[in-house]
């Protein structure tokens, strides 16, 4: 008979859904996925969320499965680069981070957090990935005032990062409802709390920028043609962000001479 693991998408659920597929044998998934893995609603299953780690790591001992360590400091290491490869957008997300799992569970943690073999090394890269967004659009964004006396900006997001990046501004602009406008809709920060909102919201105060010539002539009046060095402004300003700030486009333009 088939036992069907199910887990939720966080970072201690799929961890316990590993546990549960070594422990039966068999292959964790995300719940809502079975039926395009072909598995069927008669099909026996186990779900992560009913079980607590202790138990699940007694009972995989009695398998010979090392897992202690999941109670530890290396299990909340290993939850931290979950939750960010959590955000990372790409097709085999969930698979990525099971087989990373599994690799630490059968090889040990410190052989997947030193990025010993492809597994670990796109797991851990895809965790330095979602990070180094955050980072560079603490840098890159600029806010557009709004009337109501709040701040909005429409990001060139690759991954699911847009409340940290809001967390990172918020002590710089206290007291201020702040707007990142996404593809479908605007997650807005405003008092600590999260909402959503329409983006025709906001996007008039973004497109219609006052400010924006004033930010070109700058990065103009900035630029010396005679010492360009394409090769390091592309490490300061990755090329994939060069159609949307302004002065990626004039680098593209100087790419092109």
């Amino acid at each position: 008979m088939i036992i069907m693991i199910l887990c939720s998408p966080t970072p201690w659920s799929m961890i316990k859904g590993v546990l549960l597929a070594k422990i039966y044998n068999d292959l964790p998934c995300l719940k809502g996925e079975e039926e395009f893995l072909g598995l069927f609603s008669y099909t026996a299953a186990y779900e992560a969320d009913t079980f607590t780690l202790p138990e699940l790591v007694k009972t995989a001992s009695h398998k010979n499965i090392q897992a202690s360590w999941l109670l530890g400091a290396p299990g909340k290491t290993l939850t931290s680069y979950i939750r960010a490869n959590l955000r990372y957008c790409s097709p085999d997300q969930a698979a990525i981070i099971f087989a990373a799992i599994e690799q630490a569970l059968h090889l040990g943690y410190s052989y997947s957090f030193n990025g010993l073999d492809d597994i670990s090394q796109i797991f851990l890269r895809r965790y330095r990935a979602v990070y180094h967004e955050v980072h560079r659009m603490t840098g890159f964004i600029r806010f557009h005032p709004t009337p109501e006396g709040g701040l909005a900006a429409k990001p060139q997001l690759f991954h699911r990062t847009a409340d940290l990046i809001l967390r990172q501004f918020a002590p710089r602009y206290p007291d201020t409802s702040l707007a990142l406008v996404l593809a479908d809709h605007a997650l807005v920060l405003s008092n600590g709390n999260f909402t959503s909102a329409p983006p025709e919201k906001f996007l008039p105060y973004i497109e219609n920028d006052q400010f924006t010539p004033t930010w070109e002539k700058y990065y103009q009046s900035q630029y010396i043609a005679s010492r360009k060095n394409i090769s390091l402004a592309q490490r300061v300003i990755p090329k994939k962000y060069w159609d949307w700030l302004e002065e990626g486009r004039l680098l593209a333009s100087a790419a092109k001479k």
